[in-house]
């Protein structure tokens, strides 16, 4: 796959920013849609083009799937993989979005499948309401942030599926099912890539809306190592920002506060956000592409300035712009996860030297034990630590990637499946997850016993449906 030079996807990058600004975040350039008969995610490296519905109830989807041999089904298309590609039926969620109701008793909310995360918690903080954790972009639906069990980064539960109270689902066979997380189908569902069904509503359990203080700094790499376990005991939320290059690194915290937000606080990080994006698609790519990275990372870190800023809970999780890029994601053992950031970091550098990559940065999150809501879901049952590999979509992005993919076959990191899969495959998969996968194929064979929810994409991960 080739991308654009660096000069193009920095310019895609301040359209997009740019757009987003003047509209007074509204709206965005670089997302995925529906239109003239043709679906691109929200980088727009992958486009489809086949035989579309987008319906608007369960009653719709389960005609669908019922008469078609073979479906597919996408949500936002914030996606890093070709899992929309498919030659037949597809099915569009973007019509089946919306609230459903709002129990504010109970501190429930039920949303359809196509809900866009950024709608969901707009309308909850009308009512007094958040979610404990979110993810980091909030252009994602309802279902297909459960079908690549998304999490965000915490000392307590991150998955955004740790919060789910039930959902409703629709099988190979048409048949609707409502599932809680004791039930294996919920399992299969969540991180199982649309391979069991259509997630068509969802209750969440919510909380009262809070605030929190996100701060961020600079810091020495040996400061961070040596704090590690007292930043994650002493914050609500942690993560890092590690970069090839410099022994310099960003520091990221958020805690709740019962102090007031600050002026014009929303505005002011998204421009943060937005000079971020356009230094690293301008000035970080520029020097990536030149060859001069190694001579300007420690400098060029040494420019950034602390901020601090009080912000309702989900302005301050999740983002709402970002520059072109792509994204590699593994889940490796908390306690190793210096350990996988310096092989990450050494593999960079070193095909770098052979020739330049584009800029990367690896962004650095935790998710505690205890999480088993999801049969192939990374970070199921062990401490986690997230590595999220961004690399601007520019140049040769799958030299580094692809041998990422090679490093984590001899070892114990798990790929996040909603991002760039490209070498992996079910053999893969079925040594990283292990009983897991097989309690997954078990399920998928009830719930998909025709394989209609198979593409290549989903047969190369997971393999066909295969008799017991």
């Amino acid at each position: 796959m080739a991308y654009p030079h660096f000069t193009v996807a920095a310019a895609k990058t301040i359209a997009n920013t740019g757009t987003f600004l003047l509209s007074r975040r509204r709206s965005l350039l670089l997302e995925g849609r529906f239109r003239n008969g043709a679906y691109s995610n929200w980088s727009g490296d992958r486009r489809h083009r086949a035989n579309w519905s987008q319906p608007e109830t369960e009653d719709e989807v389960a005609a669908l799937i019922r008469d078609s041999p073979s479906i597919r089904i996408v949500g936002s298309g914030h996606s890093f993989n070709d899992g929309l590609i498919s030659s037949e039926a597809t099915i569009s969620l973007d019509r089946l979005s919306g609230i459903v109701s709002i129990d504010g008793e109970k501190r429930q909310a039920t949303v359809r499948g196509g809900t866009r995360l950024r709608d969901l918690t707009g309308k909850l903080l009308d009512e007094g309401l958040a979610l404990r954790s979110l993810a980091s972009h909030d252009a994602q639906s309802v279902a297909g942030i459960l079908s690549t069990d998304v999490h965000g980064t915490g000392r307590d539960p991150a998955h955004l599926s740790d919060q789910v109270v039930s959902l409703r689902l629709i099988d190979g066979t048409g048949t609707v099912h409502e599932v809680g997380p004791d039930d294996d189908l919920f399992r299969a569902a969540v991180g199982g890539m649309g391979s069991v069904g259509v997630i068509t509503q969802v209750t969440v359990q919510c909380v009262d809306a809070f605030k929190l203080r996100q701060d961020a700094w600079v810091e020495n790499r040996d400061w961070a190592e040596a704090n590690l376990d007292r930043l994650l005991t002493q914050h609500d939320h942690v993560s890092f920002y590690v970069y090839p290059f410099t022994e310099l690194l960003h520091v990221h915290t958020w805690d709740r506060t019962s102090d007031r937000r600050s002026i014009l606080g929303a505005r002011r990080e998204s421009f943060n956000e937005a000079k971020a994006a356009v230094a690293a698609a301008t000035f970080g790519d520029a020097m990536a592409h030149f060859g001069r990275l190694p001579k300007t990372a420690t400098a060029a870190m040494g420019l950034q300035k602390a901020t601090s800023l009080v912000l309702d809970s989900h302005d301050a999780f999740s983002r709402s712009q970002y520059h072109l890029h792509q994204e590699l994601e593994i889940a490796v053992p908390r306690d190793r996860v210096w350990v996988e950031v310096d092989r990450a970091i050494g593999l960079y550098e070193r095909l770098y030297r052979d020739a330049p990559l584009p800029f990367l940065l690896i962004e650095v999150r935790f998710s505690p034990a205890g999480h088993n809501r999801s049969f192939l879901g990374a970070g199921t049952d062990r401490s986690t630590a997230w590595l999220c590999l961004c690399c601007n979509q520019s140049g040769d992005v799958h030299r580094y990637f692809e041998a990422v993919e090679d490093l984590i076959r001899h070892g114990d990191a798990r790929i996040h499946l909603g991002k760039w899969c490209e070498t992996l495959d079910a053999s893969d998969l079925a040594r990283m997850h292990g009983e897991r996968f097989d309690r997954f194929q078990a399920v998928r064979r009830r719930a998909d016993p025709d394989g209609k929810f198979v593409n290549p994409f989903v047969e190369r991960l997971i393999g066909p449906v295969t008799a017991a």
